[in-house]
């Protein structure tokens, strides 16, 4: 019966999730929506959300959990990285369980241990087959598994028209 009880009230989260999103006023509304329910549902330390150019295979910044650290705007080029063919090129989720993973993938991996993370969840924002953004959650080392991965991909589920609708302005 607690398993029902977690699985109705998780159910009910993402239902008034979406909703939010739908009748957001904007982006960053939309998206502090997003920060919100992985942090009840998943968890987290640090959230953001990054756009994708695959022309130039470059990830930029459109919301972040920590504004000094990681401000919005900051751009990453992702050309000929492994961790770009998986997730931007193929769609598929990414988990960094330790800081070996994370100094492999990321450059950026001493702000990232300097502020105690130690894993990385990085789930494509997908749009009629292709990638246009990524939801990313970083974490204390081995926090992230395999089981996050099926609630992720609802809450990005709900951002692929707030991403497109972002790019119409552009």
């Amino acid at each position: 019966m607690i398993g029902a009880m977690n699985k109705n009230s998780s159910l009910a989260a993402l239902g008034e999730y979406a909703a939010n999103v739908a009748r957001s006023k904007d982006a960053d509304e939309a998206f502090r929506y997003a920060e919100q329910v992985a942090g009840e549902l998943i968890g987290h330390r640090l959230f953001t959300i990054m756009q994708f150019n695959p022309g130039t295979m470059e990830v930029r910044r459109c919301y972040s959990s920590d504004g000094k650290h990681y401000p919005t705007g900051g751009r990453k080029g992702k050309k000929d990285t492994q961790w770009g063919r998986h997730v931007l090129e193929h769609g598929r989720h990414f988990i960094g369980h330790d800081a070996a993973d994370i100094r492999a993938n990321f450059a950026d991996y001493e702000v990232i241990e300097s502020l105690g993370l130690g894993s990385v969840l990085n789930m494509p924002i997908r749009n009629l087959g292709q990638t246009i953004g990524t939801m990313n959650l970083l974490h204390k080392a081995g926090y992230y598994q395999s089981g996050h991965v099926d609630m992720a991909t609802i809450i990005v589920s709900a951002l692929a028209g707030v991403l497109v609708t972002m790019n119409l302005g552009d």
